[in-house]
């Protein structure tokens, strides 16, 4: 799952009640209050199939993404804090990031393919 996020386009996944932007370019927590209600109305859209409002919340998420980057960026901490994220996690909260790692995989490629 490392690989598949440090190859993947910035997006905030909600991991054990707090909000991360992970990404090829980031790994940090998310704060941001609007970023994370986009999150929770994607969420919702997506299981209701509604999806024009998926499709917008999916694109505000990788917005609010980029706009958290921080240049220069840090490849080698990236990947340290990502995979010490990842390692914390134990396999409940894992298959929870992995179905909406699929989740944003499906829809990038739907709505950047």
């Amino acid at each position: 799952m490392l690989e598949q996020l440090l190859s993947s386009s910035g997006f905030i996944y909600n991991i054990q009640g707090t909000h991360y932007y992970l990404g090829k370019w980031i790994c940090k927590p998310c704060t941001d209050t609007d970023a994370t209600d986009c999150v929770m109305m994607y969420e919702m859209s997506r299981n209701s199939g509604e999806e024009q409002e998926t499709a917008m919340y999916y694109h505000k998420i990788r917005a609010y993404s980029d706009f958290a980057l921080e240049i220069p960026y840090n490849p080698v901490q990236i990947r340290e804090n990502m995979k010490t994220l990842l390692d914390g996690l134990d396999d409940t909260d894992l298959a929870k990031l992995k179905l909406q790692l699929q989740h944003f995989l499906e829809d990038n490629a739907k709505y950047c393919g």
